[in-house]
């Protein structure tokens, strides 16, 4: 499917069957209670833990039944999924550790090469230099960088660019590479599909890497638009949070999850 398609298809996926999405609104508003009911004046620490724990459970089922969505965009189905919670519930703990999984090896590596080019250091030695100052009577910032010897911020300075661009880009690469983990575990329902490296690799080269970029480019925008929307109708007194939970945001969902999986219905 080229871009026009896999847009105008996502856009239309939520609405493919009326009941099965009003279900699905009103998994977002339950999910959404914690943090809304407090904004109403419901303060009561019980009834938080509570809607705490429910809002946890709920939003493992909502990530499962979007695993299902994508799966739904990759086989070509046209409607939305059947709810089965269990599964959903399972799928979405599984979805939510491989996401962890994919934070989990940037995350290590950048530490790593802040650690080796002297970030964590440097950074130390400022510190302790501008206490020292501000005991002396430094009381402006000019004063204080002014007591940091010159070597020691520029190691920090090039410590920090260095750090910056490699976690940038490792966040790229492992994004792309999540994504197309999640559609793998969503089409096998195995977990373990979605860290196969080298398998992962290859559906990113079948699908095209520069068609992957844009899409997930453009889907994000029309999200970014979408979330603005949202967001102006939040401001309606009393009703309008309800109204952009309980139709713009799982709209938002679908439209974003059922495009990703059609981006790799060839992969």
């Amino acid at each position: 499917m080229n871009l026009r398609e896999i847009i105008m298809d996502a856009i239309k996926f939520p609405i493919s069957d009326t009941r099965k999405f009003l279900i699905f609104c009103a998994l977002i508003i339950i999910m959404s209670l914690s943090t809304v009911l407090p904004s109403y004046g419901v303060k009561d620490s019980t009834l938080s833990l509570i809607l705490t724990l429910v809002t946890l459970i709920v939003a493992i089922i909502v990530l499962g039944y979007c695993v299902e969505v994508i799966k739904s965009g990759a086989d070509g189905d046209d409607t939305l999924p059947d709810f089965d919670y269990v599964k959903q519930f399972v799928n979405g703990i599984k979805a939510l550790i491989l996401d962890i999984i994919y934070f989990i090896i940037p995350a290590i590596i950048t530490i790593i090469v802040a650690s080796a080019t002297g970030l964590f250091t440097s950074f130390t030695k400022i510190v302790y230099i501008s206490i020292d100052a501000m005991s002396k009577n430094a009381n402006n910032l000019t004063t204080i960088m002014a007591a940091v010897p010159k070597t020691t911020m520029n190691t920090f300075t090039n410590a920090l660019t260095i750090t910056l661009i490699v976690a940038i880009i490792l966040f790229i690469i492992f994004s792309l590479m999540s994504f197309t983990g999640l559609v793998r575990f969503a089409k096998t329902g195995s977990g373990t599909e979605g860290l196969r490296f080298r398998q992962i690799l290859r559906d990113m080269s079948k699908v095209g890497l520069i068609k992957i970029i844009v899409t997930l480019i453009v889907i994000y925008i029309i999200a970014f638009v979408l979330s603005l929307i949202i967001g102006l109708i939040g401001l309606i007194p009393y009703i309008g949070v309800f109204i952009g939970i309980f139709v713009g945001v799982p709209f938002m969902l679908l439209f974003l999850y059922r495009a990703i999986g059609l981006l790799y219905a060839d992969a």
